[in-house]
């Protein structure tokens, strides 16, 4: 199964149909592009003050390596130690750009694949959005919910 989380972006007005235009989907996985690209897959996915500091980090670690004698494989460790750190929470790097940007976190979903996910989410999410008159809903699938819930994760109970 693959989960993703769902934002949607501040002060969405209109129909629904513009309003889901705007949801952005984010993976919850390891970031294989991270990894191998590092630095480029941030500025590529405009990362710009995590980019600049990956890069900082990455000097501070190499000088500190070689003040401790490591030598030539340094360099090595570094780049694998920030392409590792880039893997394991490049996601959540794209997570806290968009809640900087004023994205609201609306829920998690689960399925197959991306088409799968997006499936399950939007077919829980318009017939709330819907009923409210396509106002901005604090959950992802029918009932008044305070907090935002996983969609496809677990069988719905029947009503």
């Amino acid at each position: 199964m693959i989960i993703y989380t769902v934002h949607e972006p501040p002060h969405s007005t209109g129909n629904v149909g513009e309003r889901s235009e705007r949801i952005a989907f984010v993976r919850e996985s390891f970031t294989f592009w991270g990894f191998l690209f590092g630095p480029f897959w941030l500025i590529w996915n405009r990362l710009w003050l995590e980019a600049i500091a990956v890069v900082a980090l990455a000097a501070g670690l190499y000088a500190i390596m070689m003040q401790a004698g490591v030598g030539e494989q340094s360099a090595g460790i570094v780049n694998l130690l920030v392409a590792l750190i880039i893997g394991f929470e490049g996601n959540d790097l794209i997570r806290w750009r968009l809640q900087r940007k004023g994205y609201t976190f609306i829920s998690s979903v689960a399925g197959r694949n991306r088409e799968e996910c997006e499936h399950r989410f939007f077919a829980a999410w318009m017939p709330t959005v819907m009923a409210s008159g396509g106002g901005r809903t604090s959950g992802a699938v029918k009932g008044d919910w305070q907090t935002p819930h996983s969609v496809g994760t677990w069988p719905e109970a029947a009503a």
